[in-house]
């Protein structure tokens, strides 16, 4: 088992601070999200290189990007931003890179033309990572009427077409109202689990005191789970934080896992 957090939650400091904060709150390393803005201004991997024992996973850009997108140069330059963060991740010797599904350009039902477009973007993307060694794990979606991939049957079809891996999000499978436990039954596809609670506007926030998210991570560990827990936290959801507050909710959230697993 690794625990790893989200380095988005520390999104206005350095690599090197987001690094230290994984080792004083007690964490064996960070998913590195390729949008955390210290790396995305300059985008010079040689700059991860020293922290590469601690970046145990990375997490596409999604923000602006959308892979099923009406506009065609949208989704081109979602697959690009794909594509190099596969290689990013090889370059690092890293084996997880977690993906989105996206979701209809207009705020309605996905149709055809929005899953003709998934399918291309991930049969591209699993033969590159598959050259590159490295595993694409589809994340299940946010609730919204338009996104793709939100339920259990969804994620299976499609992972197994494309033999692909799943990053599960507790919080999301159950903001949408699924029976969350679906998704247990995929557990020997899952490479990273997130972990967090959920405000009244959807946000990410703690998990500790939510029996709902407590009752899936305790049937998570009765299954055998034993990869990577990521704790994805939105600081908007908490309030502004300086950099010690930052660590000691992580460590507050790490107690938590580690009460259970």
């Amino acid at each position: 088992m690794e625990f790893l957090f989200s380095s988005m939650f520390l999104y206005e400091y350095d690599v090197e601070s987001i690094i230290e904060a994984s080792a004083r709150a007690g964490y064996d390393g960070i998913e590195f999200w390729v949008e955390t803005p210290h790396f995305w201004i300059n985008r010079k991997p040689e700059e991860l290189e020293p922290y590469k024992e601690r970046i145990l996973a990375l997490h596409a850009p999604v923000l602006d990007l959308n892979p099923v997108s009406v506009n065609e140069d949208v989704c081109g330059l979602t697959l690009k931003e794909t594509l190099n963060s596969i290689a990013l991740a090889k370059k690092l010797g890293k084996k997880i890179v977690t993906i989105h599904a996206g979701k209809r350009s207009a705020a309605r039902e996905p149709v055809w033309a929005d899953y003709a477009s998934l399918e291309k973007y991930l049969r591209i993307s699993t033969r590159y990572a598959e050259i590159k060694g490295v595993k694409l794990c589809l994340e299940n979606s946010e609730p919204g009427i338009n996104y793709l991939c939100k339920t259990a049957e969804e994620i299976e079809r499609i992972v197994n077409k494309f033999n692909l891996h799943i990053t599960f999000d507790i919080n999301h499978a159950i903001k949408n109202g699924i029976e969350a436990k679906k998704f247990l039954m995929l557990i020997d596809k899952m490479e990273n689990v997130h972990v967090s609670g959920y405000d009244s506007s959807g946000r990410h926030v703690s998990a500790i005191g939510f029996d709902d998210i407590a009752e899936v991570l305790k049937e998570l560990k009765d299954l055998g789970y034993d990869k990577k827990l990521t704790v994805e936290l939105d600081d908007l959801g908490i309030g502004e934080l300086d950099f010690k507050s930052k660590i000691e909710i992580l460590k507050k959230e790490l107690d938590f896992l580690r009460s259970i697993f």
